[in-house]
């Protein structure tokens, strides 16, 4: 047999894709444990994490919640639609196919995936790597659980780290950055070092939603090739060579969906047009540890 492999996600259909393509690609997933985005804080303490934020960016948030309601409705409606274009009844596949590979879910019982039980569980199974994507801040006790932990982050690292990072791209004006990016965890936001990354281009039509999803099949992909490449012993990683730009949940608004819906298809015309004049060259992607130059 070979490395064995524990893969660690949420609980949508796109976070089963990721599971059933690697379970049928690889041949050594001994474990999957689901629902791991979820943080169940106690009311008391959720409390004093809203009160914790700075009141007027507070007060902010929600008046940019209500002004902007429809942008942001239509704007999860969008994500929703083509994420059920792409990966429709992969849950369902998961469920029927390969249920026995499900070790455990996040649930109310436990706060996190990062509580005892899992950290135990994940280590019961004994993984020579594990594949994360989707799921809150990992800490030590389980990126200490296996020699090897790859994440697939939906952006472009190190440009874009943090949360609907092939989003950001549209708000910010700055065309050329979706993506996807396979790395080695660390304590840090996606900083880990870079065993893959790529470059989604998109073509006329193309939304945050489209791209996101071309985003996940593209780094399921090169998880794929990744675990594949920890399996022969050549799997290599470079460290990242900018901090760029971080994104934390307190950023998102309503607001934001607007200047979305404003940009979007300009963007994308923007970028289309850049990519036939060679303008991104200044974006490096990386293949196995080394920076891809084709």
């Amino acid at each position: 047999m070979g490395k064995r492999i524990v893969i660690l996600t949420d609980g949508s259909d796109r976070h089963f894709y990721f599971c059933n393509r690697i379970i049928e690609e690889t041949g050594n997933v001994v474990g999957v444990i689901t629902d791991g985005k979820e943080i169940n804080r106690p009311k008391l303490e959720q409390v004093r994490k809203t009160a914790s934020r700075h009141v007027v960016q507070t007060l902010r948030q929600r008046y940019y919640q209500r002004r902007y309601r429809t942008h942001g409705v239509a704007l999860k409606n969008e994500k929703r639609r083509n994420e059920s274009l792409f990966f429709s009844g992969s849950a369902d596949s998961f469920l029927s196919g390969y249920f026995d590979f499900l070790l455990a879910s996040v649930t109310s019982e436990f706060r996190s995936i990062n509580a005892p039980y899992f950290i135990e569980t994940i280590r019961r199974a004994k993984p020579d790597v594990i594949a994360v994507m989707g799921t809150c801040i990992l800490g030590r006790g389980i990126l200490d659980s296996a020699p090897v932990v790859l994440n697939m982050h939906t952006g472009l690292s190190p440009y874009y780290r943090g949360g609907r990072t092939n989003f950001w791209p549209f708000v910010d004006n700055n065309p050329g950055y979706f993506g996807v990016t396979v790395h080695k965890m660390s304590r840090g936001i996606d900083t880990g070092d870079i065993v893959f990354s790529e470059r989604v281009v998109p073509v006329p039509g193309d939304t945050y939603g489209s791209i996101n999803c071309k985003s996940i099949v593209a780094g399921t992909r090169l998880m794929i090739e990744a675990l594949k490449q920890v399996e022969t012993g050549t799997c290599r990683a470079l460290p990242q060579w900018t901090s760029g730009k971080v994104f934390y949940d307190r950023d998102w608004t309503f607001k934001a969906a607007k200047l979305y819906f404003e940009n979007r298809d300009r963007l994308v015309q923007q970028q289309i047009a850049g990519e036939a004049r060679g303008d991104y060259t200044q974006i490096l992607t990386v293949r196995n540890g080394m920076v891809d130059n084709d």
